[in-house]
């Protein structure tokens, strides 16, 4: 006999044959079909299909298996009633006989045999490969927490006993393997979750059908979860055990106008999340429906940890509530589709007498397994993180515990890789080790940026429709490209239509530091001495030095320094965003630097101006000899230097 997996490719080659437009209303109709064959060989639905199988569906009629179909679901709903609105909801309604036939046909050609529907964990790994196959793709756009975060999440916070609730539960594969953690421990949890996408909600109903968690170990209701909460208890929200949540990041349209006055008050405490990003949105949620000793772990992009604005008020007041137990920074490319470095939050209302006033900080973003595109949690990597968690105290290069005050000196960042002594750097000098605390607690006279200097964002570049009917003044504006090993190309430079209200701010003025503010790559340079009016772009910070410090301050000094390894590493670690990484004024104000006399900084600026020229004149003189030995091959008749014509 064949194997599943072999069944399972004739059956996806033989579905796309007759359907090269398949939805995903018609693939909810498979695993429903795949469901409904599994309660038929289940002893507790044993009056739902006297005298039928599913070979003996595949005989009869299109007209006829619509009607047996239809009365099956009836009678199954009523040993599950809240799977009424699966099986026979609007998807099963909108199908015609005559392609639930062809359903039905190819998955009882293809799919499990009688004996292996009446093994559950056959019939739930077939569960999983349609949903892998049709589901989880870039067609759809749907995202599904990997088999490793989840278990990662499951075992940073053991639930093993009362109840287990996710707020955005998609497929619901995290309260699934919630409850089976808790039952391969000999404990029980009851598990419960909302979904907003009525695909996702179906599916996910399916799947605690086919694990028999439906209706006495729980179940998940449709439904806005920020805007409708639907697990309610006397008007409020029903309080949890644990919260295992992966939000939708950065979602725009979260419910902002009803969160001002929320009936619940989830946002009271703690403050209103930006209009534009709802990530807090659903931590804070989940916050407000913990017991009182209840824990959460919930998957963060990254960016939450140090964003500004109102974002860095609701973090500064979730510190100082000292509901913060741990974070940990996880590898990039975790998900399928998307690069996004995320972290784990774990939350905890009633924190230990010795976890208190500290919150854990754990790096493990380098702890994975990968393919050429993807990265993975393995067992090894899910064990060290969990270690780290119980044992909680400073490992070395991998954890630390943090005071809240020092979080609160650090203006609230949470970013775990901030707070570790030292930090590995990779420059042009080999591999480095920099010792963050000793250089900002310890260096002389170290000032931060914005004390020197004002920090300005350059203007922004006119859209297509501004530039097609020419809508305000011409003037050059400097961008990345015209900055070449720190020299400005003036000669380059595009003209853009600009408006703006304050022209002199953004005008490159000589000593200007320049500052490249997005990408990884960044670019150093100062402005020097020029004839006219030239605008520098958004896509840079401009450093103006104080009018009161120009006499004591170098501004190639300072440009020397964030080209070097410790300015290098304080501006990718100030670094936001997740496609395109960017650097904000308020990040560049931030930076520590050392403000040594004039006279040393002049020095220093000559000494490693030298050390360029060493390098130039060295490159010419290569250059003149591979020149030369060339010629003796005989290559001088065919090729010259273009300088010399």
């Amino acid at each position: 006999m064949d194997s599943i997996n072999t069944r399972f490719l004739r059956f996806t080659d033989e579905l796309y044959r007759q359907f090269p437009k398949l939805d995903m209303h018609l693939v909810i109709e498979i695993l429903k079909l795949h469901s409904l064959f599994y309660a038929l060989e289940q002893k507790q639905y044993q009056e739902l299909g006297t005298n039928l199988s599913k070979d003996s569906l595949m005989k009869c009629s299109p007209d006829e298996v619509d009607k047996t179909i239809k009365g099956m679901y009836q009678k199954l709903c009523e040993y599950v009633p809240t799977m009424s609105s699966v099986f026979l909801g609007d998807s099963f309604k909108a199908i015609d006989q005559n392609t639930l036939y062809k359903l039905l046909v190819l998955l009882g050609r293809h799919g499990l045999t009688k004996d292996e529907y009446s093994d559950q964990k056959h019939v739930i790994t077939f569960f999983h490969k349609v949903i892998d196959e049709f589901v989880l793709n870039t067609r759809t756009g749907y995202i599904v927490t990997p088999n490793g975060l989840t278990e990662l999440m499951i075992r940073s916070i053991e639930p093993n006993k009362g109840t287990v609730y996710d707020p955005t539960a998609g497929i619901a594969n995290l309260i699934v393997s919630a409850y089976l953690h808790a039952n391969s421990q000999n404990k029980n949890v009851r598990v419960y979750g909302q979904e907003i996408d009525k695909n996702l909600f179906i599916i996910g109903k399916l799947n605690l059908f086919l694990h028999d968690i439906l209706p006495v170990h729980g179940d998940i209701q449709l439904g806005d979860v920020i805007r409708e909460p639907k697990w309610l208890e006397n008007n409020r929200l029903m309080q949890f055990d644990y919260v295992l949540m992966n939000f939708p990041f950065g979602h725009a349209d979260w419910g902002y106008e009803i969160a001002s006055n929320d009936p619940y008050g989830r946002f009271d405490l703690y403050g209103l999340p930006p209009k534009t990003r709802g990530d807090f949105a659903f931590i804070l949620h989940a916050l407000a429906s913990l017991k009182s000793n209840g824990k959460a772990a919930i998957v963060v992009p990254l960016g939450i940890l140090f964003r500004g604005a109102q974002e860095k008020i609701i973090r500064s007041n979730l510190v100082k509530d000292d509901v913060i137990e741990s974070i940990v920074a996880l590898p990039d490319n975790l998900f399928i589709g998307t690069g996004i470095q995320v972290a784990l939050l774990i939350l905890n209302k009633n924190k230990p007498k010795e976890k208190q006033g500290k919150i854990l900080m754990v790096n493990a973003e380098n702890d994975f397994k990968r393919t050429r595109t993807q990265k993975f949690l393995e067992e090894e990597h899910i064990l060290r993180i969990t270690d780290a968690l119980s044992q909680y105290k400073n490992l070395e290069q991998f954890s630390i515990v943090v005071s809240i005050q020092e979080i609160a000196e650090n203006d609230f960042n949470l970013k775990p890789t901030l707070y570790f002594e030292k930090t590995e750097l990779n420059t042009e000098f080999g591999t480095i080790v920099f010792n963050k605390q000793v250089f900002e607690r310890d260096t002389e006279n170290l000032v931060r940026i914005g004390d020197i200097a004002e920090v300005i964002r350059g203007v922004n570049l006119p859209g297509r429709r501004q530039i097609e009917n020419v809508e305000g003044d011409i003037y050059p504006i400097i961008q990345i490209r015209d900055i070449q090993n720190g020299v400005i190309q003036f000669e380059n430079i595009d003209q853009f239509p600009v408006q703006t209200r304050d022209l002199e701010r953004v005008t490159a003025k000589p000593g200007d530091i320049l500052v490249s503010s997005r990408g990884t790559q960044q670019k150093v340079a100062v402005v020097p001495e020029y004839k006219g009016i030239v605008l520098v772009s958004s896509m840079f910070v401009i450093l103006r030095i104080r009018n009161n410090l120009k006499q004591k301050v170098n501004p190639f000094y300072i440009k020397r320094f964030l080209e070097s390894p410790v300015g290098r590493y304080y501006l990718e670690l100030n670094q936001s965003g997740t496609a395109v990484t960017v650097l904000t004024p308020n990040d560049i104000k931030s930076i520590p630097i050392p403000l040594i006399s004039i006279e040393k900084q002049n020095e220093i600026v000559k000494q490693l101006d030298d050390a360029d020229d060493l390098i130039l004149r060295a490159m010419e003189m290569r250059n003149k000899q591979y020149l030369n030995a060339y010629g003796k091959i005989g290559f001088d008749l065919y090729i010259r230097s273009k300088e010399k014509e």
